[in-house]
Protein backbone atom coordinates (compact mmCIF):
# COMPACT_ATOMS: atom_id res chain seq x y z
CA UNK A 1 0.00 0.00 0.00
CA UNK A 2 1.79 3.80 -0.93
CA UNK A 3 1.31 6.51 0.91
CA UNK A 4 -1.12 7.85 -1.45
CA UNK A 5 -3.48 4.90 -1.22
CA UNK A 6 -3.23 5.15 2.46
CA UNK A 7 -3.81 9.22 2.97
CA UNK A 8 -7.03 8.38 0.65
CA UNK A 9 -8.85 5.45 2.49
CA UNK A 10 -8.03 7.79 5.79
CA UNK A 11 -10.11 10.62 3.29
CA UNK A 12 -12.31 8.08 2.49
CA UNK A 13 -12.92 7.15 6.21
CA UNK A 14 -13.51 10.64 7.76
CA UNK A 15 -15.88 10.92 4.87
CA UNK A 16 -18.35 8.38 5.86
CA UNK A 17 -17.93 8.60 9.69
CA UNK A 18 -18.97 12.56 9.18
CA UNK A 19 -21.73 11.02 7.03
CA UNK A 20 -23.23 8.95 9.68
CA UNK A 21 -23.08 11.86 11.91
CA UNK A 22 -24.97 13.79 10.16
CA UNK A 23 -27.40 10.72 9.03
CA UNK A 24 -27.77 10.09 13.21
CA UNK A 25 -28.54 13.79 13.98
CA UNK A 26 -30.99 14.33 11.12
CA UNK A 27 -32.92 10.61 11.84
CA UNK A 28 -32.94 12.29 15.73
CA UNK A 29 -34.50 15.40 14.77
CA UNK A 30 -36.33 14.45 11.49
CA UNK A 31 -36.09 17.80 10.48
CA UNK A 32 -34.20 18.97 7.35
CA UNK A 33 -33.36 21.66 4.89
CA UNK A 34 -35.11 21.67 1.49
CA UNK A 35 -32.37 21.64 -1.47
CA UNK A 36 -34.33 24.78 -2.77
CA UNK A 37 -33.60 26.83 0.05
CA UNK A 38 -30.01 25.66 0.60
CA UNK A 39 -29.30 26.31 -3.38
CA UNK A 40 -31.06 29.85 -3.28
CA UNK A 41 -28.84 30.44 -0.02
CA UNK A 42 -25.41 28.80 -2.04
CA UNK A 43 -26.15 31.06 -4.98
CA UNK A 44 -26.76 34.55 -2.72
CA UNK A 45 -23.52 34.22 -1.01
CA UNK A 46 -21.90 33.12 -4.37
CA UNK A 47 -23.09 36.17 -6.16
CA UNK A 48 -21.94 38.25 -3.02
CA UNK A 49 -25.46 39.33 -1.69
CA UNK A 50 -26.52 38.91 1.54
CA UNK A 51 -28.29 35.70 2.83
CA UNK A 52 -29.53 34.14 5.77
CA UNK A 53 -28.96 30.65 6.37
CA UNK A 54 -31.95 28.74 5.73
CA UNK A 55 -33.77 26.99 8.48
CA UNK A 56 -34.06 23.27 9.13
CA UNK A 57 -37.95 21.78 9.13
CA UNK A 58 -39.24 18.91 10.06
CA UNK A 59 -39.23 16.28 7.07
CA UNK A 60 -43.07 16.16 4.95
CA UNK A 61 -44.06 12.66 5.28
Amino acid sequence: MTVEKSGLDECSADFYAVAEKRYAAFVESGETISWNDMRAYLERRIAGKPARRPVARKLAK
